[in-house]
C-alpha cells in the first residue's frame, strides 16, 4: 500500500524511543510515518501570506481528515476573510496510492476537479501547491530514501520519487526525538534546482502530543513566503464520512 505523508499530517503527533544504532533511510521515513499517525484530525489554522515588502494577509481555516484502510482523505474550509469564506478543498487518497483533488469556488457555485497538470500551481494563493497539499514526502514504496548525514540532534535523508510529478526529490530533516520533519527542501526535477523550503519554527504540545505548531514555506525564485500556525489540534475524534465526499464539498451539508 503506498502511503503519503501529508502536509496537514506533518503537523501530528511525535514519540520519542532509544536508538541504540542508526537507523536506514527507509527505517527512517517509516517512523516518520508511523510516530505521526492518527485515525482523524481536526485542526484550527491560521495561514499568513507574506510578500517580498513584508505585506501580510492572513486566511483562517479549518481541516478535518481521516484515514481508512492506510488511505487519507482531507477537507479544508477557509473561515475567514469574506472573499475567501466558504470556499472548500476536498483531498481523497485511492486505492493506487494516487490522489484525486477537487475544490470549491463559492463565486462560481459548484465544484471542480483539479487536473494533474495544475499540480504545481498556487494552493489560494499561498507557497503551497497543490501536490503540497497531498503530499510533502514518500513512504518505501515510492521513492529510494538515502540517508546523507547525521547529527546528534536529527537525521537528513534525501527522497528520490519513482514517478517525478511536481518535484525531482525532496530533502527532509528528521528529529531524532520527535521523528517529526524539522526542514523539507523540494527541488525542481532536474532534482539540481531548490524550488520551496518548510521549515518548522515551533513544535509545542497540543491534545498531548507534539506537534509542529508554526511552520514556514519559502518560495526560493520570489522570496514569497507563507507562514501556518496550528491553533487548536484534536485526534481520533469521531468525524461523519459524509464530510469527505463532493456532496458535502459542494453543498456544505451533511
Amino acid at each position: 500500500m503506498k502511503r503519503f505523508i501529508t502536509l496537514f499530517s506533518i503537523l501530528s503527533l511525535g514519540c520519542s524511543f532509544a536508538i541504540f544504532s542508526s537507523p536506514t533511510a527507509d527505517q527512517i521515513m517509516e517512523q516518520v510515518l508511523e510516530r505521526q499517525s492518527s485515525t482523524t484530525s481536526a485542526l484550527d489554522i491560521k495561514l499568513t501570506l507574506i510578500d517580498t515588502s513584508g505585506s501580510a494577509r492572513e486566511r483562517r481555516l479549518q481541516t478535518l481528515s481521516t484515514t481508512k484502510d492506510g488511505r487519507t482523505s482531507t477537507l479544508t474550509v477557509f473561515l475567514s476573510p469574506e472573499s475567501v469564506r466558504n470556499t472548500r478543498f476536498l483531498s481523497i487518497e485511492g486505492t493506487d496510492g494516487n490522489t484525486e483533488q477537487w475544490i470549491y469556488l463559492p463565486s462560481l457555485k459548484r465544484i471542480r476537479k483539479i487536473a494533474g497538470a495544475e499540480e504545481a500551481g498556487s494552493f489560494m494563493g499561498s507557497d503551497f501547491s497543490y501536490s503540497d497539499m497531498a503530499s510533502t514526502t514518500y513512504d518505501t514504496g515510492q521513492a529510494d530514501h538515502h540517508l546523507i548525514s547525521e547529527d546528534s540532534n536529527s537525521f537528513t535523508v534525501e527522497s528520490i520519487p519513482h514517478e517525478v510529478k511536481a518535484y525531482g526529490k525532496t530533502i527532509t530533516v528528521v528529529d531524532k526525538e520527535t521523528y517529526l520533519p524539522l526542514e523539507v527542501q523540494f527541488y525542481e526535477p532536474d532534482r539540481n534546482t531548490i524550488v520551496k523550503t518548510l521549515t518548522t519554527e515551533a513544535i509545542d504540545t497540543l491534545s498531548g502530543r507534539p506537534v509542529s505548531t508554526t511552520m514556514v514555506m519559502r518560495t526560493h525564485s520570489s522570496s514569497h513566503s507563507t507562514r501556518l500556525e496550528i491553533l487548536q489540534a484534536r485526534y481520533d475524534i469521531p468525524l461523519p464520512e459524509g464530510y469527505f465526499t463532493t456532496r458535502f464539498l459542494e453543498t456544505g451539508r451533511l
